[in-house]
């Protein structure tokens, strides 16, 4: 029979991505002798961000088959517990030591596009 995993996982809340990108293991492996692949100019200019946040990690207490789901959500940097009917603000030092199931994670440039404009309307 399959049993829940009850383990604590630490998880950062930004994350660099580019070690991992195609292009960037290719120059580790080749260096400047390969041709710019497609996606390389957005890289160069900027557009593209590498860089990851955290906005929400979701949490399940009880046991494999039956048990509570909470939620914690990053909104303009600010984070919140999502439990049930009950919405409360919380601090990063509680989202830390929460025991993760799943962690979300936003590209940082659209995460603070989509911020400033819910702010500018």
């Amino acid at each position: 029979m399959s049993r829940k995993i009850d383990r604590y996982l630490q998880f950062p809340f930004s994350l660099d991505m580019a070690p991992y990108l195609s292009s960037s293991i290719l120059r580790s492996r080749y260096g400047n002798r390969i041709f710019p692949f497609d996606g390389d100019e957005q890289d160069a200019s900027g557009e593209f961000s590498s860089q990851f946040e955290l906005f929400a990690v979701i949490t399940h207490s009880g046991k494999l088959d039956a048990g509570h789901y909470v939620t914690y959500l990053r909104l303009s940097n600010q984070w919140y517990k999502c439990d049930d009917a009950w919405i409360t603000q919380v601090n990063d030092d509680i989202v830390r030591a929460a025991q993760g199931y799943m962690m979300f994670y936003v590209q940082k440039m659209l995460y603070y596009r989509a911020s400033e404009s819910t702010v500018a309307t």
